[in-house]
C-alpha cells in the first residue's frame, strides 16, 4: 500500500541557522493509511530541492590523522579503549504528533515477522536523515536529556564526559579509521559534560536515492505494542566508560525480541492467524505528521510503554540475495559497538520476496571486532579527548568541527551566535555539572595536538 503525502506549502524561513519550513508548510495527511516508518524517519512523496549548507564559521584549528596517530601512541592516552560497565540510562519514542510529543519510557516496536514470505512493494518516498532534529530542530539533544533525568531521580550528570548521539560518534569513529564522509557535528561543553549534537545542511534534510526494501520489510515485520501505538520511532541512551571517558551514547532502536520463541529461520513459532488484518488495524491507528511542528519552541512529554532490556535488542537490515557472500555483518559492526547492540538481524531478498531471515547473537564478534581495531579506538579516544578539551577551553565553550571527504584533516570552526545551545537554559539547570577541570584526560590538552589556524 502506498503512502502520499504532499507538500502543501515550500515557504521557507530562517531558523537555529538553518533553513526551515515555515510554521505554515505541512504534509496533508490522514486522508490515507499510514503505517510507522523503520528508521523513524518521516516520509513525503513530494520532491524538495536540497537545501544549502549552512555557512562555516572561521577556522580556529585543524587536527590530523598522524596527529592524532602520535597522540594515540603517546604517554597521555593509556586507559583501555574498551567499552564497559554498559547501563541504559533512558529511552523514549517519538509520537506522530502535530507538535514534537515524546512518551518515556517508550518501547522499541516488537518483532513479529511475517508468518511466510511475502512480496513487498518496494520503498517509496523520501526520509529525514535526523528524526530528532526534524521533529524538534530547535534543541534535538533535549528529549534525551529528559527522559534520564525523568527515568533516573538520582543520576550523577557530574560524571558523565560525553552526551552525544549515535551517528555524531560514528562520523568521528569512521575518520580515524581512513572512511572519509562529510559530516558536521556542533561541540559544546555545559559544565564538565560536553555534548556532541549532530548538523546536517537542514533538520529536515532527506537521505537521496532511498531504494530498496529498508522500510516496507521492517514495516511489515515489526509492531507497536499498547502503549505506543502510532510512534514513530523509539530512541535510547546507553552510558558506559570507554578509554576513561564516562559517555551517554544515543541512539534509534530498530526493534526488540518479545519473549515469544523465534524459529533459526527468523520467522516467529506462533503468529498472527490474519497477517492482513494486523496490518490494516496498523494504518488505521497510525498518522504521519511530515512537516515542521508548528510549535517548535516546546516539547510534550507523556509518560509510557515500558523499559526493555538491552540484550532484547536488535539491528535490522535487508540486502538483495545477491549479496549473500559480502561481509554485510562486518559493515555494521562499528555502529553495534557503538550502540552496544548484540542481536543483529539480516534479511535478504529476491525481488521483493524474503525467504531468508536470519537472527543473530553477535556479542563475540563485537568483542573480536573491538579486539581488532585496538589502535583505532586508541586514535579515536584520543580524538573525543581533545575535542572535548577544545570545548572547555574556549570562552563560550563551543564550536563546530567539520570533515569535507576530500579533505584529510578535522577542521574546528566558530559556530554562528544564533545557533541555538546544546540545551535551552531551564533544562541546563537540572543538569548540574563539575568542575570543568575534571575534563582534562590523561594530562592531554587541546594545544599539544591541534595546529592552530593563523
Amino acid at each position: 500500500m502506498k503512502v502520499r503525502n504532499k507538500l502543501a506549502d515550500e515557504n521557507i524561513v530562517a531558523m537555529n541557522g538553518y533553513q526551515m519550513p515555515s510554521s505554515n508548510s505541512h504534509l496533508r495527511h490522514g486522508q490515507e493509511p499510514y503505517v510507522r516508518h523503520f528508521d523513524g524517519a518521516l516520509r513525503h512523496e513530494a520532491t524538495v530541492p536540497e537545501p544549502a549548507a549552512p555557512k562555516l564559521g572561521s577556522m580556529l584549528a585543524t587536527i590530523s590523522r598522524a596527529g592524532l596517530d602520535s597522540l594515540a601512541n603517546s604517554s597521555v592516552n593509556k586507559d583501555d579503549p574498551r567499552i564497559t560497565e554498559c547501563t541504559v540510562v533512558g529511552s523514549y519514542n517519538w509520537l506522530n504528533r502535530k507538535n514534537p510529543t515524546i512518551v518515556i519510557p517508550g518501547k522499541p516496536p516488537a518483532w513479529t515477522p511475517m508468518a511466510a514470505p511475502e512480496n513487498l512493494l518496494e520503498d517509496i518516498g523520501e526520509y529525514f536523515r535526523d528524526p530528532n532534529a526534524a521533529r524538534y530542530p530547535s534543541y534535538p539533544l533535549q528529549p534525551a536529556v529528559e527522559a534520564i533525568l525523568r527515568m533516573n531521580d538520582t543520576f550523577e550528570s557530574n560524571n558523565v564526559d560525553i552526551v552525544a548521539c549515535g551517528s555524531a560518534m560514528g562520523n568521528l569513529l569512521r575518520y580515524v579509521r581512513n572512511i572519509d564522509k562529510d559530516f558536521k557535528i556542533i561541540i559544546e561543553a555545559v559544565g564538565s559534560t560536553v555534548f556532541f549534537v549532530r548538523r546536517e545542511n537542514s533538520p529536515t534534510e532527506t537521505i537521496p536515492g532511498v531504494r530498496g526494501y529498508g522500510h516496507t520489510f521492517p514495516e511489515a515485520s515489526t509492531t507497536w505494542e499498547e502503549g505506543v501505538k502510532g510512534s514513530e520511532s523509539h530512541q535510547r541512551m546507553v552510558q558506559y566508560n570507554f578509554a576513561g571517558l564516562r559517555c551517554v551514547v544515543r541512539f534509534e532502536a530498530d526493534g526488540y525480541f518479545p519473549t515469544s520463541p523465534i524459529s533459526q529461520a527468523g520467522y516467529a513459532l506462533n503468529e498472527v492467524q490474519n497477517r492482513a488484518d494486523l496490518l490494516s488495524a496498523l494504518f488505521e491507528e497510525s498518522t504521519v505528521t511530515s512537516h515542521a511542528p508548528e510549535d517548535k519552541e516546546h516539547l510534550v512529554i507523556q509518560t509510557g510503554g515500558q523499559s526493555v532490556s538491552q540484550s532484547s535488542i536488535f539491528n535490522l537490515k535487508t540486502r538483495s540475495f545477491r549479496r549473500k557472500d559480502d561481509s554485510i555483518l562486518g559493515e555494521e559492526l562499528p555502529r553495534m559497538w557503538v550502540s552496544q547492540i548484540s542481536n543483529f538481524n539480516l534479511a535478504f531478498h529476491e525481488d521483493g520476496l524474503f525467504n531468508d531471515v536470519r537472527v543473530q547473537d553477535i556479542r563475540e564478534e563485537v568483542k573480536i571486532w573491538e579486539r581488532e581495531q585496538e589502535n583505532s579506538l586508541r586514535q579515536f579516544a584520543a580524538l573525543l579527548k581533545v575535542l572535548t578539551a577544545f570545548a572547555q577551553g574556549r570562552a563560550d565553550g563551543r564550536f563546530e568541527v567539520v570533515h569535507d571527504e576530500e579533505s584529510k584533516v578535522l577542521q574546528f570552526r566558530e559556530l554562528d551566535k544564533n545557533v541555538n545551545r546544546a540545551l535551552p537554559e531551564s533544562l541546563k539547570e537540572r543538569w548540574p555539572s563539575g568542575s570543568t577541570a575534571a575534563v582534562v584526560h590523561g594530562g592531554i590538552s587541546s594545544d599539544d595536538w591541534v595546529e592552530a589556524h593563523k
